[in-house]
């Protein structure tokens, strides 16, 4: 979150006395607009917003053409939040002055705030620093704006300039809201640099420390981030956002109770935002709290920008549907999230015909659509990004799994419930003979936890030292930098040659064992029936609980954890040793 100082004591004191002063000139030189128009900065900066505005509308009274009127009614304007008529007075003003920098970059921080302004609020704040060359704050305003459009690396060069402006050789809120935006940006150890900083500079800003905890969040430093939002809430941070970044840090420590407690308060400081009742719900399906986790997991589609319109106003609540409907009866299934999440639960499309649904149409990624047309239960499969057919109703894929109560009721486990698609497959590379094992060890980049889940390829060497075994690497598309891929000529590339997961499936079918990290790849293999070894960080996805090497949704499915106290060192020693083992029986069967 960003900051900003508050004026200090002494500076308010000024202001009085200013308002005081000029009051009483204006009721001694009546006639005079540069005094109103300083009478209504000085209420204005004093919150007294209807006393400026009538000394900025005499001002104008006054002097109608005068640039610096226009301006002072403006921003006198832009307080009272009437923000189109804010944006009328100072395009005059800058009509009138056109070098009054001051007025530019008022103008733009108003047209942020109006529907389709940014582009509008950039240009004009742009211009005024290139008028204001010395002045930090038209920076800081352009890095605000830039901000809330998501260009994060133009917001960081601006930042970066304000920085270098200010007198101050260490401006606290400045360093605060360029921490902000490099965490943004995944930048996260110049983002804890940067505010270290900020939190030395100015000790008692709860807002510092919380942004700080949530960088060291996304650096794996629970404890230290549990550490800076407890110190926000005792400065006085009490609102929602601090009580669920607390509960984010006592989650990734495994202190699921407390956790729990700490979304609760959020909740309960801000009963209708739905990422909290989310966290929430996350928090409890992992606990194994699973008929609340369920119900608080539909809040997920409450803020959501992109919720289809059919999932508010034709949402199925489980009743039959008959074929003398309009659309025959049909149920649109709605694929969300990631691949892994839709081969997982359209394991459920095979039960709602017992529901009394007449026809099923699933709608999921088109990368897809060939490996799951076959899934009983399903009559037709479009990809999500073509025009629906008719239907009746609709639901989310995943939240089939709240509606037949999964956890507290058996899932539907029977496998394989996926096959390979006629025609399908790639030819796979010669190895050297031996077992076949398909690897994939990095999920997708932009995946919120993808720090947590994927092992860096060096790690992996342990376990492509095993011999009699020729690894197939699962993995399409890109990986983070920080990755990597293991030394060529190690591991067959295999995952790349895929068009898509139909091809994926005829790779993944003739491997003998897949061992991966939580990824698609996961699903995708122990939907078919093959051995999977999944290697787990210490908190992991909510699907896999935080014990057990066993899972109800995949009976082929073993489980290695992570520790609390170690690296992925272990874990792979545990799959390097299983390995061995593995390719010595197959040897003596």
């Amino acid at each position: 979150m960003p900051t900003s100082s508050p004026p200090p004591a002494a500076a308010a004191g000024a202001d009085a006395a200013d308002e005081r002063f000029l009051a009483g000139l204006a009721a001694r030189v009546p006639d005079d607009p540069e005094i109103f128009r300083r009478l209504a900065q000085a209420r204005l900066r004093l919150g007294q917003l209807e006393e400026a505005r009538n000394a900025a509308e005499r001002a104008l009274q006054l002097a109608p053409d005068a640039a610096a009127g226009h301006f002072a009614l403006g921003q006198v304007r832009r307080g009272l939040r009437d923000f189109e008529q804010a944006r009328r007075s100072l395009e005059t003003a800058v009509s009138l002055d056109p070098k009054m920098g001051l007025a530019w970059m008022g103008l733009g921080e108003v047209l942020a705030t109006l529907p389709g302004g940014t582009d509008k609020a950039v240009e004009a704040l742009r211009r005024a620093v290139s008028l204001l060359p010395r002045d930090p704050r038209p920076l800081n305003g352009l890095a605000t704006v830039l901000m809330a459009a998501g260009r994060y690396e133009d917001a960081i060069t601006a930042y970066r300039s304000a920085v270098a402006l200010v007198g101050d050789p260490n401006p606290a809120d400045l360093l605060n809201n360029l921490g902000v935006a490099l965490e943004r940006l995944e930048r996260r150890d110049e983002a804890v640099a940067v505010l270290r900083t900020a939190v030395l500079v100015r000790p008692n800003v709860a807002a510092i420390h919380d942004n700080l905890g949530n960088s060291l969040l996304s650096t794996g430093n629970a404890a230290a981030a549990e550490a800076c939002h407890r110190r926000a809430l005792a400065l006085g941070g009490k609102g929602a956002e601090t009580w669920s970044n607390l509960g984010n840090a006592l989650h990734r420590q495994g202190r699921l109770d407390e956790a729990e407690a700490a979304y609760r308060r959020a909740i309960q400081a801000s009963p209708n935002a739905a990422k909290f009742h989310t966290n929430l719900a996350l928090n409890l399906l992992l606990s194994g709290k699973f008929a609340e986790g369920w119900r608080e997991y539909e809040w997920r589609w409450r803020e959501h920008p992109n919720l289809p319109p059919y999932l508010r106003d034709r949402v199925w609540d489980g009743s039959p549907l008959p074929p003398d409907l309009p659309a025959g009866g049909t149920l649109l299934l709605q694929a969300e999230q990631g691949y892994g999440d839709t081969i997982q639960f359209v394991r459920y499309a095979g039960l709602l015909k017992r529901r009394g649904v007449s026809r099923v149409v699933l709608a999921c990624q088109p990368e897809l659509v060939r490996l799951v047309s076959s899934v009983a239960g399903l009559d037709q499969v479009v990809p999500e990004t073509d025009r629906l057919p008719a239907f009746d109703r609709a639901i989310t894929l995943m939240s089939l799994a709240g509606m037949f109560r999964a956890g507290d009721e058996p899932v539907p486990a029977e496998t394989p419930y996926l096959k390979v698609p006629a025609g399908a497959g790639v030819t796979l590379p010669a190895g050297e003979g031996g077992a076949r094992v398909g690897i994939a060890w990095a999920g997708r980049p932009t995946h919120g936890d993808d720090w947590n889940r994927s092992i860096p390829a060096r790690l992996l060497e342990p376990l492509l030292e095993v011999p009699g075994v020729t690894f197939h690497s699962l993995q399409r598309g890109a990986i983070a930098e920080r990755i990597g891929r293991p030394p060529p000529g190690r591991v067959m590339d295999t995952g790349d040659r895929c068009a898509d997961f139909a091809d994926t499936a005829a790779a993944v079918d003739a491997m003998d064992l897949i061992i991966s990290v939580d990824t698609a790849v996961v699903h995708l293999a122990a939907a078919l029936g093959k051995p999977v070894w999944v290697l787990l960080p210490p908190v992991p996805d909510f699907r896999w609980l935080m014990q057990g090497e066993t899972s109800a949704w995949y009976p082929t499915l073993r489980l290695l954890r992570r520790r609390f106290d170690g690296g992925w060192e272990p874990v792979v020693a545990q799959a390097a040793a299983m390995l061995r083992d593995f390719v010595g029986r197959r040897r003596s069967g």
